[in-house]
């Protein structure tokens, strides 16, 4: 019973507090600013609704006007010379196609630029080591600078080549072995792992080494005379007496046999850069740095040269000296 009578008592409270409010709130003095206030918002909604359509209409007037209704045109900021070469042309062209401009697009499009980034960062694109920008001009042009991936070498690997830069990258394209033919990179064969996808990192220490004796070779006279560097047998991972590194060049069956990588000699081989004086210097004075024999070493001191007396074997029979 006691409960039955506290509960209609919190009731009764409840309808007194309702009452007083509604009491207080009907007086004459607070009647009006509220009534003010509720039609100050109902105003003010109203307006911003207007404006918001207002705008849209504009916007949508804007973009019809016809100098921001033309058709978008892409621009290349700053290329590399190697990039404007009529040969690698098709590099660009690929490119063009990643950005993907449609007749869609607009000069106001506020999200263009950055789709354009996107797509052109996806390490799947290769040849773009870096987006710098992406500009859309006032005059309908879409302006785009970036940091371009060189190509520095190929690579052979089972029947077809494969285009890395200079920090080991993979570049889009799979080669038949013969397009490297008569190039001007050299090509690297017997690294041990399988090409990854393209804009990954082509992991081994044979291939490293290789681009760096790459480097190393590049711009000499005689390099032309340069068929490929062979990294089979890096760290002497096949034969521990046979050279580390070794150059094929054009006649056929000839070989440079070069030995530790650039910078690893240890004090066990002479230098990289002596190794290359003897190249120049037996290029100027045989006009072939084979001299026309199966191999000649360059691994020992300046004043050696070591080479096969007549028939091309494997391995050298005698050891001759040469000033």
């Amino acid at each position: 019973m006691a409960r039955k009578k506290s509960r209609k008592s919190r009731e009764q409270n409840r309808q007194s507090e309702g009452a007083a409010f509604w009491h207080v709130l009907l007086k004459p003095e607070l009647r009006r600013p509220i009534l003010w206030g509720l039609a100050l918002g109902l105003i003010v909604g109203t307006a911003a609704v207007g404006v918001c359509m207002a705008f849209d209409r504009m916007n949508s007037g804007v973009h019809a006007l016809p100098k921001y209704d033309r058709s978008l045109t892409l621009s290349w900021e700053d290329l590399p010379d190697w990039l404007q070469l009529p040969d690698n042309r098709h590099i660009l062209e690929e490119l063009t196609q990643r950005v993907d401009l449609r007749d869609s697009d607009r000069l106001l499009d506020r999200h263009l630029a950055e789709r354009i980034g996107k797509a052109l960062s996806d390490p799947s694109a290769g040849w773009v080591k870096s987006v710098v920008r992406v500009t859309v001009q006032p005059n309908s042009t879409v302006s785009i600078k970036c940091l371009f991936r060189r190509p520095a070498a190929w690579v052979r690997h089972g029947r077809y080549c494969y285009l890395v830069d200079e920090e080991s990258v993979r570049l889009p394209g799979r080669y038949e072995a013969a397009a490297a033919g008569g190039s001007a990179l050299l090509t690297i064969e017997g690294v041990g792992i399988s090409p990854p996808e393209v804009g990954q990192v082509w992991r081994g220490g044979d291939l490293t080494s290789g681009l760096k004796l790459s480097a190393v070779l590049a711009n000499k006279p005689f390099r032309h005379q340069i068929a490929a560097i062979d990294v089979s047998n890096h760290d002497g991972r096949r034969d521990r007496n046979r050279p580390y590194l070794e150059l094929t060049t054009d006649r056929e069956g000839s070989r440079i046999w070069w030995g530790r990588p650039p910078d690893e000699e240890f004090g066990t081989e002479i230098r990289a850069n002596q190794k290359i004086t003897l190249l120049e210097t037996l290029y100027r004075q045989w006009g072939r740095i084979d001299m026309n024999r199966a191999y000649v070493n360059v691994m020992t001191w300046p004043d050696r040269i070591t080479m096969p007396a007549v028939s091309p074997e494997s391995h050298p029979p005698r050891r001759l000296v040469r000033s």
